[in-house]
């Protein structure tokens, strides 16, 4: 499955703290990614603790698989793909869910799982990890689901929890075994538990919705689990998370994974919220009918103040009454789910034969219950009551079949909320809508139903602006374009310089602390004894191929290259290579990267030469973007009427540049990364899109990269730089480009203003 920009974009980031891991402990990798402080009070100095922030709808599961992958493949790369990974949630919905999804074979988040490690991959419940066997273990990478409350370990409570009991069935893990000081004992010594068995392996633990962790406790509870790195997934982060990675809503909104803006209506009168909610589905309903190609059957949710029958209190049964009475809403419309009745199960919501258009809940649509036909969310409880609206709110939020609508009203969700008065129900739901990842500026009031997303900005300069770029024989370039269809990987040398950590036996051999590099808790690696299949070299090759993704090769060119490789490292026995494969994957994964881009260098300056690399434009700037996180101040020369967040020595920047001391500016835009027209491709695969690009009064067309004094001169400032200017060169005296730092922002104004 292709992921969405933002997810690709999550784990791009993760992948370069992972990078950075390489060289520095976690503090100095995550603080050279976000510049902000780094918390090291609950895990320590050298076990990497991390977050992920993705709006709930935003496929926060997915990508955790896929991070597993990253994780495993580089930092973990020692464990050779096998081992545990404790994957904790929050409550039991989310893991019936979340171990539903992890079971089927032909669900996504398990097949990526599955193809990455060879299908070697085992779930469990905590329940069936009590039966897991070292073989398991040992063999592959174990997933084991659990609640947080089932590892909660209070001397008050601990008996009660089967995973710190004695259990014969997990004698194997310990049997020949050398057992660290940090396994729990008793009098008759190490306790052979469940919990220990997670010691044993040093696991890496996924929280999923990390902020429901919210005591002391919590996190002092996962370190007496003895990780190895500790990643947390959620909507909103605790004050102790290390959020390395933020996705805002309007980044799901633009992926066409959720229905923004929220549309809140509120009446004092809860019969009213009914009927005006009842009226809203039946239209949306009609609206449907005119989409095109897709058969959507908007549903109305409504939240009961209880289900028990009381005078006093507006009941789940009051709600239906109501419907068919009131509403003239046929029986077999109306569906109940509740904590005693369950009118939905074994019902497929999405099937065109249902018929069900209203269900009625008091919470037990939470967690664990997703259809992305619900539109509407109908509050027949006081909003000053405080009924927890905030639980279903995420329930009506997700769009049909990831894919907007030409009717703009589907692209919205609905609320009717029983309050006093608006603002007393607006503050409720923005509550809400907080403990989702989402912000006060996804609602609308109804009367302003026609209002655009806050978000969704238009152009304020009425001009057309086709960039040009760099084209290669009258198309965009490209760096297949650069590698060339007679390219053969196999004809290049294939020499590497490969030293192995471990021997046949398993043991090490070498010193793993290598000169400039900081390398994770050796101690504990040299204890480990791995029993890894013997593999041939033709399965080594296969397995490497597998790994080393590169679209621009021919498969059984890469195929013989692989060979060449293996063959041309002397001393070793392919059970040797075979164990290390993992830090042979590295090594090969870098050496044929910089023989591409070596080849693609060679050949852009020599297409250069032959004058077939030339600029030309292409597509235009839109006339209206969606931002991630707007800034409040107005510009005086954006193209945009609002420009994404800044950071500090870039606002900076862009408040001196927008300012009457460049009259000769006609306009200036935000470029930003992968989503706008204006990149340079060049001899490295990645595409180059500066910060900023501007049109002067004389047609001059500027393209400007802001910089930390720390980056200059780095390797990638350098490249980027050194491509920049070719493509200057190319515009015949009206293209530019500036490396602009805090060193020399005056000298690049003054160079500016006279273009």
């Amino acid at each position: 499955m292709e992921l969405k920009i933002y997810q690709q974009k999550s784990l791009d980031i993760i992948n370069k703290f992972l990078k950075g891991l390489e060289k520095v402990k976690p503090a100095y990798a995550f603080m050279d990614l976000t510049k902000q402080p780094y918390k090291d009070e609950f895990f320590g100095e050298d076990i990497p603790f991390i977050c992920v922030k993705i709006p709930t709808g935003g496929g926060k599961t997915l990508v955790g698989c896929h991070s597993v992958i990253q994780i495993m493949d580089s930092f973990l790369k020692e464990k050779m793909g096998h081992g545990i990974v404790m994957w904790f949630v929050p409550s039991e919905p989310i893991k019936s869910q979340t171990l539903r999804k992890f079971k089927d074979r032909k669900d996504m988040h398990r097949r990526a799982l599955d193809e990455y490690f060879d299908n070697n991959v085992k779930i469990f419940s905590n329940e069936e990890a009590l039966r897991i066997t070292k073989n398991d273990v040992d063999d592959n990478v174990c997933i084991i689901v659990s609640i947080l409350d089932a590892f909660r370990k209070e001397k008050t409570l601990q008996n009660k929890y089967k995973v710190y009991q004695e259990n014969g069935a997990l004698i194997g893990h310990f049997e020949d075994a050398e057992l660290p000081n940090t396994l729990e004992k008793d009098d008759s010594g190490v306790v052979k538990s469940l919990a220990n068995v997670i010691r044993l392996n040093n696991p890496l633990i996924v929280i999923d919705e990390g902020h429901k962790t919210k005591t002391k406790l919590s996190i002092e509870f996962l370190k007496d689990l003895n990780p190895s790195f500790v990643i947390e997934y959620t909507a909103t982060p605790r004050p102790e998370s290390n959020i390395l990675v933020e996705i805002h809503s309007s980044e799901l909104k633009e992926q066409q994974m959720v229905k923004l803006p929220l549309v809140l209506e509120s009446h004092s009168q809860w019969q009213n919220a009914i009927l005006q909610g009842v009226l809203k589905r039946h239209e949306l309903e009609n609206i449907a009918k005119k989409e095109k190609g897709e058969r959507i059957r908007p549903i109305a949710l409504f939240q009961a103040e209880q289900e028990k029958e009381d005078e006093k209190k507006i009941t789940v049964g009051n709600i239906r009454d109501f419907l068919i009475r009131e509403g003239k809403i046929p029986e077999d419309e109306i569906a109940i789910k509740t904590s005693t009745q369950n009118d939905l199960d074994g019902v497929d919501l999405f099937s065109k034969s249902c018929k069900i258009r209203y269900i009625i809940t008091v919470n037990a649509l939470t967690e664990g219950w997703d259809c992305s036909f619900a539109y509407i969310l109908i509050s027949v409880a006081n909003i000053g009551s405080r009924i927890a609206v905030e639980q279903i709110i995420g329930r009506i939020m997700r769009m049909p079949f990831a894919k907007r609508k030409e009717q703009e009203e589907l692209n919205r969700s609905y609320i009717f909320a029983s309050a006093r008065n608006f603002n007393e129900a607006a503050a409720e739901i923005i509550s809400g809508l907080e403990s989702h990842g989402y912000s006060k500026h996804d609602m609308i009031n109804s009367a302003e139903d026609k209002k655009q997303y806050e978000f969704d900005v238009e152009r304020r300069i009425n001009e057309d602006f086709s960039p040009p770029i760099l084209a290669y024989e009258n198309d965009e370039l490209s760096f297949e374009d650069l590698i060339g269809e007679d390219f053969e990987l196999s004809e290049q040398n294939a020499s590497i310089d490969f030293k192995p950590h471990y021997d046949s036996d398993g043991k090490a051999i070498i010193d793993i602390k290598e000169d400039d590099k900081w390398v994770r808790g050796a101690q504990k690696v040299l204890k480990l004894t791995y029993i890894d299949k013997n593999f041939t070299k033709k399965e080594l090759v296969q397995w490497l191929d597998k790994r080393l993704r590169f679209t621009v090769l021919d498969q059984d060119d890469k195929v013989k290259f692989l060979e060449k490789a293996i063959d041309s490292i002397k001393g070793h026995t392919i059970q040797d290579l075979s164990i290390n494969r993992y830090l042979l994957l590295q090594k090969l994964d870098n050496t044929i990267t910089e023989i591409l881009i070596q080849h693609a260098k060679n050949s852009f300056y020599q297409a250069l030469k032959d004058s077939r690399i030339k600029v030309r434009s292409f597509e235009s700037f839109p006339i209206a973007i969606t931002l991630y996180d707007e800034i409040p101040e107005e510009f005086n020369k954006n193209y945009y009427q609002k420009i994404d967040k800044l950071n500090k020595e870039e606002k900076r920047f862009i408040e001196r540049f927008d300012l009457d001391t460049l009259p000769n500016i006609r306009f200036w835009i935000r470029n930003r990364d992968r989503k706008d027209p204006f990149y340079l491709q060049g001899w490295h695969p990645d595409k180059f899109y500066p910060d900023f690009i501007a049109v002067t009064d004389r047609d001059n067309i500027l393209a400007i990269e802001w910089k930390g004094e720390h980056l200059i001169g780095n390797e990638d400032t350098t490249y980027k730089a050194d491509l920049a200017k070719e493509w200057e060169k190319l515009g015949n005296g009206k293209l530019h480009f500036f490396l602009a730092s805090n060193d020399n922002v005056d000298e690049v104004l003054n160079k500016i203003k006279v273009l």
